[in-house]
């Protein structure tokens, strides 16, 4: 459905707004797919890792793929997401354990898992595994934020009470447990009893279907948001709390624009900046916010019709047109497009999201870019792609240059929420 819309956006080419505030379809994709709150909120998870023989060399392959996979959307830093890792067979391999602070970097820790070792144990002591984690690994968790634990096996373990026992340990001590099973035959109930909720167990037939259930699970690990509980104060004036992630904009509205000339960027690079969108609202922190697009599509470069010119000349006066962006002009439109008429709101913060990508009149943007914030509008650059880096980091002085994220769209956009929800 969001996809969708974004779509219809583009194609309709017109200066369009519509209320988030009170959306069915979004609140009911809330916790759909990659979930926001998990990209852009601290937390703490660990994977354990079966590498019993049972496993094989080539499904531990494909269980670190998943791994990989799973974590390569987060932020990872000492003050974002920290992973740990620990495998096990018969004993924990203490010599291939990644703790919270080993790797601190995605390209670092995503390295360092692509190396981990099937150890093909004869045995499978998840009780071992979980009880390794509880007492050596999340003592080192960051307090009041979210401990989170995956368990993946493929198996039924070889004492099950010591499992669900360590497993309900793990889970008073306030970490999230979660189960995936591998393999026709496991063992259901030993999975529910580690995660202590059928909700947490995912089981799948074979490990080459473990990226199918990436989303899912992490819609599942997604759901628990922290809210800092503020300290005991005498003020009357309580401090602060930090918000759960759909109370931003709440009490702050803001209105958005995402400015692009899709002739200007090329197809490819459209459909980025609609993948940019979609991320961008499916986002919790997004019910309350308005939001509209800015282009340059139709009617404004329709063609003409056989007699509306007399000479070749005027045609080709035409055709110039379209080979001059039409991006300065849609900037320079933003200073008027917040108006009650528009859908603007009084109170509301104005925010614009501008796509770059290729060749432009570099300071025909900075100058209306310039205006627009002199109006009282934040703004904010994307790289669609091919954008000059010195030409962003000059735009970094006017407003926010989102490329520094990185190139993808998810890493964009998940760097605007952030950086709009981080001045709440």
């Amino acid at each position: 459905m969001m996809f969708r819309v974004a779509v219809a956006l583009v194609l309709l080419g017109a200066v369009t707004a519509y209320d988030l505030g009170h959306s069915e379809e979004l609140a009911k994709r809330r916790v759909g797919g990659p979930n926001m709150v998990c990209y852009q909120h601290p937390l703490d998870i660990v994977f354990i890792l079966d590498a019993s023989s049972s496993i094989w060399a080539q499904n531990f392959t494909k269980a670190i793929a998943f791994v990989n996979s799973f974590i390569a959307p987060y932020e990872i830093g000492p003050r974002k997401v920290r992973v740990a890792i620990e495998t096990y067979a018969d004993v924990v391999y203490v010599q291939d354990v990644i703790r919270f602070n080993d790797f601190l970097t995605s390209d670092s820790l995503q390295g360092r898992i692509s190396t981990l070792k099937w150890h093909h144990g004869s045995r499978t002591e998840t009780g071992l595994g979980i009880a390794y984690m509880r007492e050596n690994i999340m003592p080192e968790a960051r307090s009041g934020l979210p401990k989170i634990c995956i368990v993946i096996t493929d198996g039924k373990s070889q004492d099950s009470e010591k499992t669900a026992l360590e497993a309900k340990r793990a889970r008073a001590d306030g970490i999230d447990m979660f189960a995936i099973g591998v393999s026709r035959a496991v063992n259901e109930s030993e999975l529910q009893s580690i995660a202590g909720d059928p909700d947490r167990v995912i089981i799948v037939e074979t490990y080459s279907e473990l990226e199918a259930i990436k989303d899912k699970l992490s819609g599942k690990t997604c759901k628990k948001i922290p809210t800092t509980t503020p300290p005991p104060t005498t003020t009357t004036t309580p401090p602060p709390t930090t918000p759960a992630a759909e109370e931003c904009g709440m009490d702050n509205p803001t209105d958005i624009y995402f400015v692009f000339d899709p002739a200007y960027l090329g197809m490819e690079r459209v459909n980025w900046v609609t993948q940019f969108i979609t991320h961008t609202l499916e986002a919790d922190e997004f019910l309350h916010m308005r939001v509209g697009v800015i282009s340059g599509s139709c009617p404004l470069d329709a063609g003409f019709n056989l007699n509306k010119y007399d000479s070749f000349a005027k045609v080709q006066k035409r055709l110039e047109s379209y080979d001059s962006p039409r991006l300065t002009k849609l900037i320079g439109s933003l200073t008027s497009a917040y108006t009650r008429r528009e859908g603007g709101r009084r109170d509301a913060r104005k925010v614009a999201v501008i796509f770059i990508g290729g060749k432009i009149d570099q300071l025909a943007v900075i100058r209306n870019a310039q205006a627009a914030q002199k109006a009282g509008i934040d703004i904010y650059f994307a790289d669609a792609g091919n954008a000059d880096p010195r030409f962003l980091d000059a735009l970094n002085e006017i407003g926010f240059n989102l490329a520094r994220a990185g190139r993808g769209a998810r890493r964009q956009s998940y760097a605007f929420v952030e950086e709009i929800c981080g001045r709440y």
